[in-house]
């Protein structure tokens, strides 16, 4: 299982990824800036992060990434990207919300739950099946608060559903 670093080691690991992706190096002074963080700080968390290998650093030298370092950031890229997508397009969050409560999510799911989930999501996005019929039910449930009249039919005789027979709503 993937070591996982506190959400204030990730924020630090973040910001070295985005200078180094724009910049091939950078300094504690640059990662203190770009966080608005004091230098002391950024410092103690550059080590941090150094000592478990997600960073090169020696003391009042440029930083680098390491492999194991753009490899569980791009991973925490993406599943954050996943999750505020499905937000976004499937339960029709604002982006902003989205993006925070995907923030959120992160951080309070445990991580084989996360993984799970957004495995999920996702297989959801890469399936060729596109949308399935349910996901348009869905958010037609959500908007009008009650089942779309072609699910309601699917749903009528639950002891006689025939599944063969079914819309495509999930019901």
């Amino acid at each position: 299982m993937k070591e996982k670093l506190t959400e204030s080691l990730e924020k630090y690991l973040l910001a070295v990824y985005e200078i180094v992706k724009m910049n091939k190096a950078a300094r504690v002074k640059d990662v203190a800036n770009y966080l608005k963080i004091g230098v002391p700080a950024t410092s103690d968390a550059i080590k941090t992060l150094s000592e478990r290998k997600y960073i090169n650093y020696q003391p009042y030298g440029i930083i680098t990434i390491t492999l194991k370092g753009k490899r569980y950031t791009e991973t925490k890229i993406q599943r954050h990207k996943i999750l505020t997508d499905f937000f976004v397009n499937i339960l029709k969050i604002d982006e902003k919300k989205a993006g925070e409560n995907a923030k959120i999510m992160e951080y309070s799911v445990s991580a084989d739950v996360l993984e799970r989930f957004t495995k999920y999501l996702e297989f959801m996005n890469k399936c060729s099946c596109k949308e399935p019929k349910w996901v348009k039910s869905f958010q037609y449930y959500t908007e009008y608060e009650k089942m779309q009249p072609k699910c309601t039919k699917c749903m009528k005789n639950k002891d006689t559903f025939d599944n063969s027979k079914c819309c495509g709503c999930g019901g």
